[in-house]
């Protein structure tokens, strides 16, 4: 059997409803497929892998779906085929450039790519896919390549994927802000390209987080940008206690926090060697599950100092900062709201914690006053 056998339009519609239902990727995994380069299926709005979707409606007329080294694709053959059937086929744009269209049909949510992999897949030669905002030749994509934590060598632009919401500093120049804010008025779309830092992948490569939609922006060199995923895959977002009274706005909150987990390895660091490797209240010493707690919440590096500390195990930490667990500076001792109690929480009332040996490294009596006024415990004599 062969391709020339395929004469069944229905067999093509069969292919097409079993792609819809298993999604571009399960499909082209199922015929061990890649994706199409230069002629897509166009029905119903939408555009399909031309090549695997012959090789499955092959499979639908005869039983036998055609493996990929069984074919060629391409104008006369594919092409020509689909057109007889009687369905409509997007072929390469003018001047030779291949219609990619939205390059994020080519790519899968979740999966790792370096650079590298996207020049060679995408047939790539222009160098400045290395700079942060790239559009690929002859499509309609334009590519967002963050790093959160930068080399020292790069400029230092803050930037930060929480949840689904990126706050993103564009470049100095502002060349290509207007590209990101009228995407949707220019039919573009934004795919999102995120690493924490160089070293996270192998090869340098980016977590693929998909599309992105402009929000806002703030009138700054750099400029500000807060963009949306949609329907791609975001990080877990961290919890932060703050004081709104302080913050003039979510984006100087995000940009906080950046500084603030930037910082947080130092200064976990230092209250590991405070406490000696154990959590201040139930001494627990298992170092992958104890936490350094801000007792004031951080404002800034200097907020980073041992004495506004305390080495919690991640649970207490969780409780510390929702102010439903706080320690009396007079005794030094656990107090917990009554929200915990019938818990295990609620035996730690009264326990006095474990400090530092050295004085200097204590946490502040002044500190730890200001979080228990804001407990649920609150002052008492």
């Amino acid at each position: 059997m062969a391709l020339k056998d395929l004469t069944d339009p229905s067999a093509v519609r069969l292919a097409v409803e079993q792609y819809d239902r298993l999604g571009k990727h399960g499909f082209l995994d199922k015929y061990r497929f890649g994706p199409s380069r230069s002629y897509f299926l166009r029905l119903n709005g939408k555009r399909y892998d031309s090549k695997a979707i012959v090789a499955a409606a092959h499979g639908f007329q005869h039983g036998q779906p055609l493996a990929a080294v069984d074919f060629s694709g391409g104008v006369s053959t594919v092409k020509k085929l689909l057109e007889g059937l009687g369905f409509e086929v997007d072929g390469p744009a003018p001047g030779g450039s291949e219609a990619l269209g939205s390059t994020s049909d080519h790519l899968r949510v979740g999966e790792v790519y370096a650079r590298e992999d996207l020049m060679k897949h995408f047939d790539i030669k222009d160098a400045t896919i290395n700079t942060g905002i790239f559009q690929p030749k002859g499509t309609r994509s334009v590519w967002l390549f963050v790093t959160e934590e930068k080399t020292p060598d790069r400029t230092q632009y803050v930037d930060l994927l929480d949840g689904d919401t990126l706050y993103w500093q564009g470049q100095n120049s502002g060349r290509k802000d207007l590209l990101i804010i009228n995407h949707k008025q220019n039919d573009l779309e934004l795919l999102l390209f995120y690493r924490r830092d160089k070293k996270e992948h192998l090869h340098a490569g980016f977590r693929y987080h998909g599309p992105v939609d402009y929000q806002s922006s703030h009138d700054e060199k750099p400029k500000n940008f807060v963009l949306k995923l949609t329907g791609g895959v975001g990080q877990e977002p961290e919890i932060t206690v703050f004081d709104p009274q302080d913050v003039e706005d979510g984006r100087r909150m995000i940009l906080a926090e950046v500084h603030r987990r930037q910082g947080q390895a130092k200064f976990r660091k230092e209250l590991l060697e405070a406490y000696g490797g154990r959590c201040a209240i139930t001494g627990c010493s298992v170092e992958p599950i104890l936490e350094a707690a801000h007792i004031y919440p951080y404002r800034g590096p200097e907020t980073n100092h041992v004495t506004n500390g305390v080495l919690l195990r991640a649970d207490l930490h969780s409780l510390f900062d929702l102010h439903w667990l706080t320690i009396d500076p007079k005794r030094m001792a656990v107090r917990v709201t009554s929200k915990l109690a019938g818990t295990e929480y609620a035996e730690l009332d009264g326990s006095v914690i474990r400090l530092p040996e050295k004085g200097a490294l204590r946490p502040s009596v002044e500190a730890l006053q200001g979080h228990m006024k804001d407990s649920e415990i609150g002052d008492y004599a």
